[in-house]
């Protein structure tokens, strides 16, 4: 059905005064507060003519409406910008974000915590996987005579460590030159560069080749020991305070959502080609448990690299309108952190 303009105005109307209260949209409501210049008679009408289409229903016959899935896709879709964050909002984005020498770990941490408090809803960041990662720095400290412990910094602010044993003593002046030899070479290389180029850098300092090669094996061990994402979710109980989730069973399904979140995420984040946001409502999840559900996500990263995703799970009653403006800045900020740690 293709909506006319009071129809469109009529639905927009309707599905804003449901997200805002909760509570099934009779027509008075609707001319009172949204100033219609029509008369409730006529927005009864189009109500059902809504209805009929597939946009609103009724959960009883003498109550008002909400909307379906559908209703609230086509709001969604009709929301030409997004509203700025408060002020004190963009302050605490600031600020989250202008400590950018702290590990990459920290900071999406406490950007799932903020993410969460702005909306009032789960919020989850996807972290990049060591595994991908480039490495930016590597540090060897002896730890004893035959034993160092291995350091890594990825250029997306990851740091991994392992303890490596020797076979035998080694000196600080040999670990400080086999450091020498390997933290330039390495820089900017992943776990299968490193492997396919081990060879030729061994056979050019044979004098240390057993030293380099039982370090290489350390950092591949390091680098792939996170095959999956690491997720840093926050704020579950916020969700518990939304009206329809007073019940039980749909507490329960919260958990299962969240037990599969993962998923949801990794979905995206492998789906997604650029850096948009992007919303599923509802029904529109494959996850038969978020169903109940909207997630609104995105993706961050560098020079056209997605890398990560930053994402909100909350009720398809949600703001979304505020809701993807705090993902998109999150999600940006994010990129932004990354590029300054990649180039600094």
């Amino acid at each position: 059905m293709v909506l006319d303009e009071r129809k469109k105005q009529i639905l927009f109307a309707a599905v804003q005064e449901y997200i805002l209260t909760a509570e099934p949209v009779s027509s008075a409501k609707l001319v009172t507060r949204y100033r219609l210049n029509v008369s409730p008679a006529t927005v009864r009408n189009e109500l059902a003519a809504l209805e009929e289409a597939g946009y609103l229903y009724q959960p009883h016959t003498s109550a008002g409406r909400l909307p379906t899935d559908a209703g609230y896709r086509y709001y969604v879709d009709s929301l030409v910008r997004w509203p700025s964050l408060a002020d004190e909002e963009m302050k605490a984005v600031d600020f989250l974000f202008s400590a950018i020498t702290r590990e990459m770990e920290g900071l999406m941490r406490e950007a799932s915590v903020l993410l969460s408090k702005i909306t009032r809803y789960v919020a989850v960041v996807l972290a990049p996987t060591i595994r991908k990662s480039a490495i930016k720095h590597l540090d060897l400290v002896l730890l004893s005579s035959q034993t160092a412990l291995t350091v890594i910094i990825t250029e997306t602010g990851l740091v991994a460590k392992r303890t490596l044993m020797f076979g035998s003593p080694i000196s600080e002046f040999q670990l400080r030159e086999v450091e020498g030899i390997l933290d330039p070479w390495i820089k900017g290389l992943t776990s299968d560069q490193i492997k396919k180029g081990r060879e030729s850098l061994t056979n050019a300092f044979p004098q240390s080749a057993s030293i380099i090669d039982s370090i290489l094996d350390e950092v591949i061990v390091c680098l792939g020991k996170e095959e999956r994402e690491q997720v840093f979710l926050e704020g579950t109980s916020n969700i518990l305070n939304h009206p329809e989730f007073g019940d039980f069973h749909k507490v329960q399904s919260l958990l299962e959502t969240l037990e599969h979140g993962y998923a949801m995420l990794t979905w995206l984040h492998e789906s997604l080609t650029g850096r948009g946001v992007v919303v599923r409502i509802g029904s529109e999840n494959e996850v038969p448990s978020a169903r109940q559900y909207s997630l609104v996500a995105s993706n961050y990263g560098v020079d056209g690299e997605n890398l990560g995703t930053v994402g909100i799970i909350g009720p398809t009653r949600m703001d979304y309108a505020r809701a993807m403006s705090a993902v998109e800045c999150i999600a940006d900020n994010l990129s932004k952190a990354l590029r300054a740690l990649r180039f600094q």
